[in-house]
């Protein structure tokens, strides 16, 4: 855990964020910037101990934000961007005026996605820091290649300024209470609403799924990983799952089964982490999916009594 650190998170209004400026704030100098657009979430925040400014870094409007911290944690994006023109504004250039304004920090965190990459047609092949790029996000096409423009805007701003830098492209990440708790959080509400979950009819699509509490601890190591070129490294858990099973579990768990509408259209990409490159940085998994999705139930819905499960 990340103790007497001055520190910057944007995106904290959202799932991880949120979950990062809850546990950060008793222990260090937590800035939130954010548009706090949503009613009393600044309020919500600030009674946490969080410094907060309200601002938009897309648009380039920092306010009172200091430039200068031991760390910035730029999770904010747009993961639904409805054009390329909205998604290249939001994700790329956003981030490049965040940096140029924080350029006097010591470390800047870029919090990118897996979805930059192509997707395998052999769905049990691990998803490594190598792999071609080709913004592989059918369920949200603007969102995979403006990620992808972003990384390329941190990696040029890192090395004009000489800020140490870490892309870590996030995949499936899970948890509490704050937005809608990842692809998880959203099965569980489809499957208590009795809404369908859409999945491929004719492949098994199987995700890495990261708890929020094992991405806390990560955050030091990405943090002392930061250099100059920039360092990349996924972002995952280390135990795959499919969707299907997944959603099973889900149902299982709260006594409700899954309804599932099977169709091509829009569907997740096939994702499993390489972990070699986080472990040898420090990174540790220690939460099991399925230990994982019993918090993310727990913290979500504690008037469920949630039944025992293989």
């Amino acid at each position: 855990m990340l103790k007497g650190k001055r520190l910057l998170l944007t995106g904290l209004t959202g799932q991880v964020g949120g979950a990062f400026a809850e546990a950060l704030a008793p222990h260090n100098e937590v800035w939130g910037f954010a548009r706090y657009s949503a009613s009393g979430s600044q309020e919500r925040f600030a009674a946490m101990g969080v410094k907060t400014v309200k601002g938009d870094f897309a648009t380039g409007q920092f306010a009172d934000l200091p430039g200068d911290f031991d760390a910035v944690i730029h999770l904010a994006a747009n993961t639904k961007p409805g054009t390329q023109e909205v998604g290249m504004v939001q994700n790329a250039e956003g981030t490049g005026l965040l940096m140029h304004h924080c350029r006097a920090s010591k470390a800047f965190v870029h919090v990118s996605t897996l979805g930059v990459l192509s997707e395998h047609t052999d769905p049990l092949r691990k998803k490594s820091e190598t792999d071609e790029i080709g913004g592989a996000t059918p369920h949200s096409p603007n969102y995979g290649p403006t990620k992808t423009a972003a990384e390329g805007v941190a990696r040029t701003l890192c090395r004009l300024y000489g800020l140490p830098t870490t892309i870590a492209r996030i995949h499936c990440a899970y948890g509490g209470p704050y937005d809608d708790g990842g692809l998880p959080g959203g099965y569980l509400t489809k499957i208590l609403e009795r809404s369908p979950i859409r999945l491929s009819p004719s492949r098994r699509i199987h995700v890495t799924p990261v708890h929020e509490d094992d991405m806390l601890g990560h955050l030091e190591p990405l943090i002392a990983a930061a250099s100059v070129p920039a360092f990349v490294v996924h972002w995952g858990g280390d135990q795959p799952v499919a969707l299907e099973d997944l959603a099973n579990h889900i149902g299982a768990l709260v006594g409700v089964a899954p309804i599932f509408e099977w169709s091509e259209a829009g569907n997740f990409p096939n994702t499993l982490v390489d972990t070699t490159r986080g472990a040898s940085i420090g990174m540790r998994w220690n939460i099991p999916w399925k230990e994982g999705v019993r918090r993310m139930i727990q913290a979500r819905r504690p008037d469920i009594a949630l039944r025992e499960v293989g």
